[in-house]
This record gives C-alpha cells, sequence and structure tokens, in this order.
C-alpha cells in the first residue's frame, strides 16, 4: 500500500535512491547501506530523514527485514554481514527511526508492518517486531520479550533488555532482574543500565529481588532499592543487614543511612526478631549510627553502645524491641 506524502523531500537525491531500492535496484540498496553503516553521524540522519519522508509502507517491510534477517529482499543477504560494527550502526540506525515517529501516516504504516510481523513463521521477524514495538513503548510486547531472554542468541537477548528499558511500565522490572542473573557480562550489564533507566518504577521489582538466591543480585538490589514504597520492602531491606554475604550486609547499611530515619523502625525490627553475630552486629550499627539526626542517635545510643559490647547478641534484642515500641508509641 502506497501513502500519499504530503511534506516536500529533504533530501531528493536519498529520497531517489529509496524509489529505486523499491523497484529492486541492487545498487541503490548497497547505497542505502552505505548511508546507514557509515561512521558519519550526518550521513546516517540524512538517510533517516529520506526514510521519514518516504510515503511507502513497503519500505517498512524491507527496513524489519533488514533487521531480523540482514535482508533486503527475502533470501538476499546484503554486504553488511561483512563487517560487524558496520552491520550493528545498521541496526541501530533502523532501530532509531523506527522508535520515533515525525508524521501521523508513517506511525500508522509502521504499526501495521510491526503488527504483521508478529505473526511471521520466522522467530528473527517475530523477534524483530517485537523489539521494535517494545522500543516504541508498547507493554504488551513484554512476555515475547521475555521469551527473547528465554530461548534467542545473546544479540538478541540484549535487543530484548533495551526495549524492556523503554516501556514504563513495572511489569518490565521482573524481567530484567531475571536478565541481570543470566550472566556477569553483556547482559548483566545492560539489564543493570535498563532498571536504572526505569527508575522508580523498578523499586518493587529491586525490593523482590531482596530475597534472590543470587547475592550478587541482592546487593544490586540493596544498593538499587532507594525508596521503599511499603514497611515490608523496607523490612525485607532490613534484612539485608543480618545476610550472610558481607557485601549484602553492607549495601543494605548503606542504602539504609541513605534512606534516613524512615528506615529505623524496620532496622529495629529486625534486630529484635532475627540472630546477631559479630559481623551482623557491625553492619547493624552502621545503619543506624549513619542516620543524619543528632538527636535520634542519641535516642539510640543505648543499642547502639550494646551493638558494640561483647554481649551483644543478647542485649541489644531486648534495647531494640523497647526502642520500636517507644517508636510506635511516638
Amino acid at each position: 500500500m502506497v501513502i500519499i506524502n504530503e511534506v516536500a523531500y529533504r533530501h531528493p537525491t536519498e529520497a531517489d535512491l529509496l524509489k529505486q531500492a523499491l523497484v529492486g535496484d541492487n545498487l541503490s540498496v548497497n547505497r542505502i547501506f552505505l548511508y546507514l553503516s557509515s561512521t558519519n553521524p550526518k550521513l546516517r540522519q540524512i538517510m533517516q530523514e529520506s526514510i521519514h519522508d518516504a510515503a511507502e509502507e513497503s519500505l517498512w517491510q524491507h527496513l524489519l527485514r533488514c533487521l531480523a534477517t540482514h535482508c533486503w529482499e527475502e533470501g538476499q543477504r546484503t554486504d553488511r554481514s561483512l563487517d560487524q560494527e558496520a552491520s550493528q550502526r545498521v541496526d541501530q540506525t533502523i532501530a532509531e527511526v523506527f522508535a520515533q515517529d515525525e508524521y501521523t501516516w508513517e506511525s500508522l504504516a509502521k504499526e501495521a508492518v510491526l503488527q504483521d510481523g508478529l505473526n511471521s513463521s520466522r522467530s528473527e521477524t517475530r523477534y524483530a517486531a517485537a523489539y521494535m514495538l517494545g522500543l516504541r513503548g508498547d507493554f504488551t510486547m513484554i512476555p515475547i520479550l521475555e521469551e527473547i531472554l528465554d530461548t534467542a542468541v545473546k544479540s538478541w537477548k540484549v535487543r530484548a533488555i533495551q526495549a524492556l528499558a523503554c516501556i514504563e511500565d513495572e511489569r518490565s522490572g521482573p524481567v530484567l532482574i531475571k536478565a541481570l542473573a543470566m550472566d556477569r557480562g553483556t547482559l548483566h550489564s545492560a539489564a543493570k543500565r535498563a532498571l536504572i533507566d526505569l527508575g522508580p518504577i523498578a523499586e518493587k521489582s529491586w525490593a523482590e529481588a531482596l530475597n534472590h538466591p543470587d547475592s550478587h543480585i541482592r546487593w544490586h538490589a540493596a544498593r538499587n532499592l532507594s525508596n521503599p514504597s511499603d514497611m515490608r520492602s523496607m523490612e525485607l531491606l532490613a534484612e539485608g543487614l543480618m545476610d550472610e554475604n558481607r557485601a549484602v550486609r553492607w549495601a543494605s547499611a548503606d542504602t539504609l543511612v541513605r534512606i534516613g530515619p524512615p528506615g529505623v523502625p524496620a532496622t529495629l525490627a529486625v534486630i529484635c526478631r532475627l540472630e546477631l553475630s559479630n559481623h551482623t552486629c557491625q553492619a547493624a550499627y552502621h545503619a543506624l549510627y549513619g542516620v543524619y539526626s543528632r538527636r535520634l542517635r542519641e535516642r539510640l545510643k543505648p543499642l547502639l553502645d550494646a551493638l558494640q559490647s561483647s554481649t551483644a547478641s543478647s542485649e541489644a534484642p531486648a534495647i531494640a524491641c523497647r526502642l520500636l515500641q517507644e517508636w510506635e508509641s511516638g
């Protein structure tokens, strides 16, 4: 289907290249990829603007195919596959042009092509369509993006993570936590950036990750949980003071210090009910002593002294329970 373009072409020469490529001219196709893979961002921008100006739905079909299988036409590979860095620039340039709309009719054409791609029998095309829709913020793609994480090769897993970061929905969080635990390399780094980019939307997922079986994930959760939304989340964070892993204990203590007085009741509750050791006493002491309020620190002094004593495991819980009762009674 051809959509009538009501705007003037910004780059007539490149517009003509696209027209020729769409009727099967291989020379024009190769020249388009020179633009898309260029190390010069201005050249890539010129081709992106030309694609935006074009009014052919079939162009978006070609671009989706290029991203999915590195083909312009079905079964016809391009020279881009010979240069990994150039191929990655092509992918990125196509992803950017799919994610951004300049015209209403362009948005409708993209959505039609991508929805059709979801029904493809080829997993790569289906994955590419879900990736593009995810970049466009479509939360209904979260299950497919999770499927990609579970089944696809690493390059597609990274794309799924990138798409999840663009979906401003808390349901992206648990999937990204799963990706965070998959390795300690590329996927881990990409998932960490994505979760940080989600900001407050990821708070619930960080709170749930405080109980993750992998101590490294618990450490990340303790470090990144900056504003627990409810008392249970705060208690989970405080329980990190008793974690078997030293890094988790100190990350939990540092975060409780950053949270300040709102974290004190949860810390007191944990000291009341969980068994203390020398190591956990040190973490609890740090969490309470680091509270910025001098007045509150004076109020907590009996407990702080107990936590540093040789009888901390027997004395500190009783003092903490008394202080907690006083706190709750106002």
